[in-house]
Order: structure tokens, then C-alpha cells, then sequence
């Protein structure tokens, strides 16, 4: 989708799915409001806000590089396959139709899965950055590291029209501790540093408010890398 930008350009195998889904959206409608979530919907935005025009808007929630690249590590992403049955993960690549940091192409064979990583995270959120400015639709960015303070739920709430008749109750100290009770760990470990390598990510860091070496490196190896 992200070179296609409409599924009547995909081939038919492919785009079937998508237009089920766009279907079951649309159904949804008719009863309630409906809300997308997930990474994997991002490549195909430009489409469905054009489909649903005027029914639609964007919450664009953002996460510190290095933190999310690792997070995709622990999932295996462009990590060496766990066996010969099994494909490399690959989200994207600069060798991608569509793609705008081509600039990664000659250093793509001696990076590592984090780096590969942090490439994904920059081009995700640039791709976002971009739409926003083209896209004549309600926007909120979102940092993911405050998104349950009280100033980020109330504007999500404002934003998503869901304040009237809604109770939000407070979190008390032992459930607001719980964050994720099923860790996953890449297993080995590279320096998170190597962010510095790629101008491309660390400006765009930058633009989205973060300080890109803002990271403690010991609880990152603790929580990611599990070594």
C-alpha cells in the first residue's frame, strides 16, 4: 500500500482483504463509532482518508527511537529467522517503492537489526509528519511516554468526542505499575549509541521533540536485551 496508495492498484489477492476490511469498517458506521489501531494500518491512511472522507481523523502517537527500535527487536524484526521454516521479519526496507530515506541503501548490509530498526521508526513517523501536512483532516500527535497523563487524556478524549458521559477513573499505584506482565527480549545486544550514525533519525528525533541520546543504557539492556 505504501507504493500502491489505492488497493485497485495491488493485485487482486492482495487487495481483497483490504477492501473486506475497508467493508467491515463501513458496516460498523452504520451502528457506532470505530476506531483503527495498530501499526500496520499507516501505510494505507492516504486511502482510507480518502474513503471516508469527512468521517475521519488521525491520533498520531509518537515513541522515543531507540526505545521503540528495540521494542521491535524483541519481536524478531529483521533479526536472523528463529529456524529455516521461517522468514526473515522485515517491516520495510529502503529498497521499498516508496519509501523517502533511500539514503539507507548502502548502508543497509552492515547494520544491525536495531539499526534497521530505527530506519522504520523514521520512516513511519516522516511518512506521518508529511500526511499531516497534505491531509485536510483532525490531527493530534501524541508523545507515548505521556499518553496517560492527564493533560494527554484529556486532549485524546476532546479530540475522539468520547468526554460527554464518560467517568474516567484513576489508576490506583499498584495497577499503574503494570505496564506489560509478558516481556519479550532480543537476547543479545548491540551499543543503542549507533543512532548517532544516522542523521536522518536523529534529526527527525529532533523534530518530534525528543532528545535522541536521552536514554539510560543499563535499564534499556535490562528490558530489551534480557543479557
Amino acid at each position: 500500500m505504501l507504493a500502491a496508495g489505492d488497493p485497485s492498484r495491488l493485485p487482486a489477492k492482495v487487495a481483497a482483504p483490504i477492501l473486506e476490511h475497508v467493508a467491515l469498517i463501513e458496516e460498523t458506521l452504520t451502528q457506532r463509532a470505530y476506531i483503527e489501531c495498530g501499526h500496520p494500518a499507516w501505510s494505507s491512511l492516504p486511502f482510507l482518508l480518502r474513503y471516508f472522507a469527512g468521517r475521519v481523523r488521525v491520533v498520531h502517537l509518537v515513541r522515543h527511537p531507540v526505545t521503540t527500535a528495540w521494542s521491535w527487536v524483541t519481536q524478531r524484526a529483521y533479526c536472523d529467522p528463529m529456524g529455516p521454516h521461517v522468514s526473515e521479519k522485515v517491516l520495510l526496507s529502503p529498497f521499498d517503492e516508496g519509501v523517502q530515506f533511500r539514503s539507507f541503501r548502502e548502508r543497509w548490509p552492515g547494520l544491525t537489526p536495531y539499526e534497521k530498526a530505527l530506519f522504520y521508526w523514521a520512516e513511519v513517523n516522516a511518512f506521518g509528519l508529511q500526511l499531516e501536512t497534505t491531509a485536510s483532516v483532525p490531527w493530534l500527535r501524541l508523545h507515548f511516554e505521556k499518553l496517560f497523563s492527564d493533560d494527554s487524556i484529556d486532549a485524546l478524549l476532546d479530540f475522539a468526542g468520547l468526554r460527554d458521559g464518560l467517568t474516567r477513573t484513576p489508576l490506583n499505584d499498584e495497577r499503574a505499575g503494570i505496564v506489560d506482565k509478558f516481556h519479550a527480549y532480543a537476547g543479545f545486544w548491540t551499543d543503542p549509541r549507533a543512532i548517532v550514525r544516522h542523521p536522518e533519525v536523529m534529526e527527525l528525533a529532533a523534530v518530534l521533540r525528543y532528545d535522541p541520546l536521552a536514554f539510560d543504557e543499563g535499564s534499556l539492556r535490562r528490558r530489551y536485551g534480557g543479557v
